[in-house]
C-alpha cells in the first residue's frame, strides 16, 4: 500500500536550524497562497488522510494546508511534436509489450526514446510543496543540531559551476557525515558514479547506463559489487542492483527536466529583479512597473473628490490571482531530460524489486526530491540549499532514517540463501530451451537472486481444470492442494534476472521470471506486474482457472494467483499518486489506483521466433486462434492484445512418447468480458501498437470488437513472414525497411487535438482495402495462398466500413453550359472516347466479426501436403540486418539475444525486446504500447 514510512528513532534532542532562517530559502506555495510553517513533530501528516488511506485525527487533518498541490500540465508550454515514424508512441494506457526496438540499446537510441518516455509521464506527474512532500513521504525526526557542525561547508563556487564530477564529489563528502551519523541500522554510503557505468547492465533496454551520485548499503556484497580498486573515495561504479537512492545533477538549466531559478541569468538582470520586487523595502510590484503609469496630476487634485458632492473616485479593481509557475519544462531539451528520469526509474524497478523510489533532482545549489512509483510521480517544489544548506541535510537526515520497508523495498522479497539457489541451478528441466533460460537468470553479474514470497491461500485448485490439449499426459504430477512438503503458510519462489520486462516507468511494470518453486522442487514461471483497480478488469488467474476450468485449450496453467499483501497483511501493495493527478482530459475519468499482482504458470513456452518451420509458425497460430475462439465462444471473453509476444511454443510428450507442438496463447492481463465491451461510453484502446487494427489505430476511440483481434492475427502472420520468410523486399534492404517503417511504426495527430491522441494505420488501412497481401510471398505455396485468403478476408470485410462521400459539387438545378473545346488545342483530335476500367466488385461482408472464416483458412492451409510446404523459403531473423540497426523495428536487444509495450509487452517496460523466450513470458513490453492505463467509462448503470 502507499503507506507513509514509520517515523525513525531521533539520534539526539536536536532541532534544525530556526524556521526563520529556512524560511527565507524555502519555495512559495505552487498555488501562490501564503504556506504555514511545517507541522512539528516527527510523522506529522499534511493530508487529511494518512498514506493509507485511513482518515487522520482533526489536528494532523489541518495540516493538509502545507502540501497544496496541482495539476501536472504546465500552462502556455508547447506539447511535444508527435509526428514521428522511428517509433510507436508512448501512452499511458497500453498493454506493455515488445515489438518495435524501441530499446535499441546503447547511447544512439537516447535521442529517440527519451522523449517517447517524456509523453508518457506528462500528464502522470504532480507537484507538491517541498515541506509537505517531506511531511507525507519522508516522515521521521530532525536531524541533531549538533551534527551540522560535521558536516562541511559546500563550496558555492563549484554548486554554481559547470563541472558536474566536481559537485557530485562535493555533495558526496556533504551527505556522507550525515549517512554516518543516521541511527537507522541500514546504513548507507554516498559515491560519485558519474564517470563509471554498470558493466552488467546489459540487454535491458538503454544499457550501460550510469547515474551522477548513488547512495548504496554498506554491506560486503554490495561494496564488493560497487568498488573498484582504481577509484578513489568516493568515486564507485554504477550497480544498479543496489542503488537506494539516485542523484541527478544539471550544471545548464536547458538541460533540465524541471524548472528552477537560473541564477546565472538572475545576476545579469538583478536591477530589473529587485525592482519587480519592489526594490529593498518590497513595497512595490512587478507586474505595475510593466504596465502604464497614472499620471502624476491624480495625485495633485486632478479626479479626487471634493466636499461639493463629487462622484467618488472608483476602487481599484482587484488583482487577479497570480498563475501557478509550471514546473516541467518541454520541448526538445527538456522532454530529454524528463525521458532520462522516467528512464533511470524504469532501471530500477526492473532490477529491484521497489514500491516506489526516490530522485533528488540537483540544480546550480537547488533541489526537488522525486517520488515516483507506477501511477507516476510527485515533484516537489524546489528548495534552494546554496543559501540555506540545512535544507538539503534535511532530505538526506530523513531518508537515511528510514528503514529499508519504508524506503519502499518489496517486504515480500527478500534474497536468495546459496543452498536456494543451488537447489535451483540442480533442478531438472524439461528441455533445453529451459535449461537456457534458468542458467541467463542465475549465471549473470550484477544480477542479484531473490526469494518471493506468496501467501498459501494464492494458490489454485487444479483438480477443476481441463487438459491444455486433448492428448496432453504428465504422469505423477504432483498436487498443489496436498503439498506435504510446505510447512508454513507461504509459497516461495526463487528468482534471478527476469526473462522479460517491461520498460515503461510507469503503468503495468511487468516483469517476467523463470522461477524454482521451492515446495514442489520445480521450474515454472512467475509473472509480477501492477494491474489498474477497475471493476471491468478482471484477475488474470481468476481469467484462466475459468477458461480451463470450461473447457478452453491451449491457454497456459496457473497454478497461484494474488493480490500482493503490505507488510502488516492487512491490505494490499498500492500506488499513490493517482490521488494527486488531475481527471484526464479526455474521458473525464481519474487515474486507477494500480494494486501489485502476481501470477504462477506451470508451463515455460518458447517464443514465436523460435519456430522450426513455416508450417510450425502457421501451426502455432492455429491453436493460439483456437483458444481464442473458445475464449470467446464459452466465456464470451475477448483477449485484446493479439501479437507476437503474447503467442508461444509449447512443446511436450504425448501419451504414445511422441513430441508434440502447440500453441499457447498468453497474457490475459488486458481481456474484458462482453457485457463490459459493450457499454464502454469512451472505450480505450488497447493492444500492441504493431499488431493492432487499421480502424483502432484511425479511431483511437473505436470499441474494441472481435474483428480487431482477428486483424490483429493476421498482422502477426505477416510480421513473423517479414522476418523469418523469403519475400519480394528480402534482397532490397532499404526499401523493406520504409516498408516495415510505414506498415506498423508510423503515427501522427490530428490537428487541433487537445489530447494529441497517437492516430496510425493509414498504409494498414490501404491495404485492408486493396485485398493484397502485405508481404508478398511464393503465391503457389500454402503460405502464400493463405496470405491472400486472408487478405481478401480483410478487403470484404473492410469495404462494409469504407465511408462513402457524397460529392459537393454535383451541379443542381439549370447550369448554363461552357462548351471548352476551344481552348484547349489538341493536335491529336483523337475522338475515339477512352475506355475508363471499371472498379473490381467487392462483396462487402463483415467476414471478421467471427472466426470461422479465418480459423478455416489456417486450416485448410495445414491440410495442403507437406512437400508443398518445403517450397516456401525460411531465412534467419531479416530484422537483424545492418540497415535495421538502431531503428524502430529493430528486434534486437540483448534480452532477445540470449530475448514497449504490451507486447513485446514490450520490454520497455522491459520490453522492447522482441526476443523474450520462455514460457509466458511474453515480450517485453513497452510504454509504447501502453495503450490501456486510462479508467474505461461505461453506459448506463454499474454491472
Amino acid at each position: 500500500m502507499c503507506s507513509s514510512p514509520e517515523p525513525a528513532p531521533s539520534l539526539a534532542g536536536g532541532t534544525t536550524p530556526p524556521a526563520s532562517q529556512a524560511e527565507h530559502s524555502r519555495p512559495p506555495s505552487p498555488s501562490g497562497t501564503d504556506i504555514s510553517a511545517r507541522p512539528a513533530g516527527p510523522g506529522a501528516s499534511t493530508s487529511a488522510e494518512d498514506a493509507d488511506g485511513a482518515p487522520l485525527s482533526e489536528d494532523a487533518s489541518r495540516s493538509q494546508t502545507t502540501a497544496p498541490l496541482r495539476a501536472t500540465t504546465p500552462p502556455n508550454t508547447q506539447p511535444p511534436d508527435r509526428t514521428k515514424i522511428e517509433s510507436t508512441p508512448v501512452h499511458a494506457s497500453s498493454s506493455n509489450k515488445t515489438h518495435t526496438a524501441k530499446a535499441v540499446y546503447g547511447k544512439n537510441s537516447l535521442a529517440n526514446h527519451r522523449p517517447q518516455y517524456a509523453k508518457g509521464m506528462h500528464p502522470k506527474i504532480s507537484e507538491m510543496h517541498f515541506d509537505g512532500f517531506l511531511e507525507r513521504f519522508m516522515p521521521g525526526p530532525d536531524m541533531p543540531a549538533e551534527l551540522a557542525t560535521k558536516i562541511p561547508v559546500m563550496d558555492n563556487t563549484v554548486l554554481l559551476g559547470t563541472k558536474e564530477t566536481i559537485i557530485c564529489d562535493e555533495l558526496c563528502k556533504v551527505a556522507q557525515p550525515i549517512l554516518d551519523h543516521c541511527p537507522s541500522g541500514d546504513k548507507l554510503v554516498a559515491k560519485n558514479t558519474s564517470h563509471n557505468s554498470d558493466n552488467s547492465d546489459t540487454g535491458d533496454y538503454g544499457e550501460k547506463l550510469k547515474v551522477d551520485v548513488a547512495f548504496y548499503p554498506v554491506d560486503d556484497d554490495a561494496q564488493r559489487d560497487y568498488t573498484r580498486p582504481k577509484l578513489t573515495t568516493p568515486r564507485a561504479a554504477t550497480r544498479w542492483a543496489w542503488i537506494s537512492l539516485l542523484v541527478e545533477i544539471k550544471t545548464a538549466h536547458n538541460n533540465c527536466a524541471l524548472w528552477f531559478e537560473d541564477k546565472k541569468v538572475a545576476k545579469k538582470d538583478g536591477d530589473r529583479k529587485k525592482a519587480a520586487d519592489g526594490g529593498e523595502d518590497g513595497g512595490g510590484d512587478a507586474e505595475d512597473l510593466d504596465g502604464p503609469q497614472e499620471s502624476s496630476a491624480v495625485d495633485k487634485g486632478k479626479g479626487r473628490s471634493t466636499d461639493d458632492g463629487d462622484p467618488p473616485k472608483p476602487k481599484p479593481k482587484p488583482k487577479p490571482k497570480p498563475k501557478p509557475k509550471p514546473f516541467i519544462r518541454t520541448g526538445g531539451s527538456g522532454d530529454n531530460a524528463l525521458g532520462q528520469v522516467g528512464e533511470y526509474v524504469a532501471k530500477l524497478f526492473r532490477r529491484q524489486h521497489r514500491l516506489h523510489v526516490f530522485t533528488l533532482y540537483v540544480f546550480k545549489g537547488q533541489a526537488r526530491v522525486i517520488r515516483s512509483d507506477g501511477a507516476g510521480s510527485i515533484v516537489s517544489t524546489a528548495i534552494d540549499f546554496e543559501k540555506d544548506p540545512s535544507l538539503l541535510h534535511e532530505i538526506i537526515w530523513r531518508y537515511a532514517c528510514l528503514t529499508q520497508a519504508q524506503r519502499r523495498y518489496d517486504p515480500s522479497v527478500v534474497r536468495a540463501t546459496q543452498e536456494e539457489i543451488n537447489a535451483m541451478r540442480s533442478c531438472p528441466t524439461s528441455n533445453d530451451a529451459v535449461k537456457t533460460y534458468r542458467s541467463a537468470a542465475l549465471d549473470k553479474p550484477g544480477w542479484l537472486v531473490y526469494k518471493i514470497k506468496m501467501r498459501r491461500k494464492d494458490l489454485i485448485d487444479q483438480r477443476e481444470m481441463q487438459p491444455i490439449a486433448d492428448d496432453f499426459y504428465e504422469p505423477d504430477e504432483p498436487n498443489a492442494l496436498d503439498d506435504a512438503a510446505a510447512t508454513s503458510n507461504e509459497l516461495c519462489f526463487i528468482v534471478g534476472r527476469h526473462l522479460s520486462a517491461t520498460d515503461s516507468p510507469t503503468g503495468r511494470g511487468m516483469r517476467g521470471y523463470v522461477a524454482y518453486d521451492v515446495s514442489h522442487r520445480r521450474l515454472v514461471f512467475l509473472k509480477d506486474y501492477w494491474r489498474p483497480r477497475i471493476e471491468s478488469s478482471p484477475y488474470e488467474g481468476k481469467v484462466l482457472h475459468s477458461l480451463r476450468k470450461g473447457g478452453v485449450r491451449y491457454v497456459p496453467t496457473p497454478l497461484a494467483a494474488g493480490l500482493v499483501q503490505d507488510e502488516l497483511g492487512t491490505g494490499v501493495q498500492e500506488t499513490c499518486t493517482q490521488a494527486f493527478l488531475p481527471k484526464d482530459e479526455r474521458t473525464g475519468c481519474s487515474s486507477p489506483i494500480q494494486e501489485h499482482y502476481r501470477l504462477v504458470i506451470k508451463e515455460i513456452g518458447e517464443p514465436l521466433d523460435n519456430h522450426e518451420t513455416p508450417e510450425q509458425l502457421v501451426k502455432v497460430m492455429w491453436y493460439a486462434l483456437w483458444a481464442h475462439r473458445q475464449a470467446w465462444l464459452v466465456e464470451k471473453l475477448l483477449h485484446r492484445d493479439i501479437s507476437a509476444g503474447n503467442i508461444l511454443i509449447f512443446r511436450y510428450i504425448d501419451k504414445n512418447g511422441k513430441v508434440q507442438v502447440i500453441g499457447l496463447l498468453i497474457d490475459w492481463d488486458l481481456c474484458k468480458y462482453q457485457m463490459y465491451l459493450e457499454t464502454v461510453l469512451r472505450p480505450a484502446r488497447s493492444g500492441t501498437w504493431q499488431f493492432m487494427s487499421a480502424r483502432q489505430l484511425r479511431n483511437p476511440g473505436k470499441r474494441h470488437e472481435v474483428a480487431d483481434d482477428l486483424e490483429a492475427f493476421i498482422h502477426v502472420l505477416t510480421w513473423m513472414c517479414y522476418r523469418f520468410i523469403q519475400h519480394s523486399l528480402t534482397d532490397e534492404p532499404d526499401a523493406f525497411k520504409m516498408e516495415i517503417l510505414h506498415w506498423y511504426e508510423a503515427y501522427g495527430a490530428k490537428e487541433g487535438d487537445a489530447n494529441g491522441q497517437a492516430i496510425g494505420g493509414q498504409r494498414k488501412e490501404v491495404g485492408m482495402l486493396s485485398g493484397m497481401p502485405a508481404v508478398r510471398v511464393d503465391p503457389y505455396t500454402p503460405l502464400g495462398e493463405l496470405l491472400k485468403t486472408l487478405a481478401l478476408l480483410c478487403q470484404q470485410h473492410y469495404h462494409v466500413f469504407e465511408p462513402k462521400i457524397a460529392s459537393t459539387s454535383a451541379p443542381t438545378g439549370h447550369l448554363l453550359v461552357h462548351d471548352k473545346s476551344a481552348e484547349l488545342k489538341d493536335p491529336f483530335n483523337d475522338d475515339e472516347p477512352s475506355k475508363v476500367p471499371a472498379a473490381p466488385v467487392v462483396e462487402a461482408f463483415e467476414t471478421l466479426s467471427q472466426h470461422a472464416p479465418v480459423f478455416k483458412a489456417f486450416k485448410d492451409a495445414l491440410l495442403k501436403p507437406a512437400d508443398q510446404w518445403a517450397k516456401v523459403v525460411h531465412t534467419a531473423d531479416q530484422f537483424e540486418k545492418e540497415v535495421f540497426k538502431n531503428s524502430a523495428v529493430n528486434q534486437r536487444c540483448a534480452a532477445r539475444s540470449s530475448k514497449r509495450s504490451s507486447g513485446s509487452k514490450r520490454s520497455l517496460e522491459g520490453e522492447s525486446v522482441d526476443s523474450e523466450r520462455p514460457g509466458p513470458a511474453k515480450r517485453a513490453r513497452s510504454t509504447t504500447t501502453e495503450l490501456q492505463s486510462l479508467q474505461e467509462e461505461r453506459e448506463g448503470e454499474e454491472l
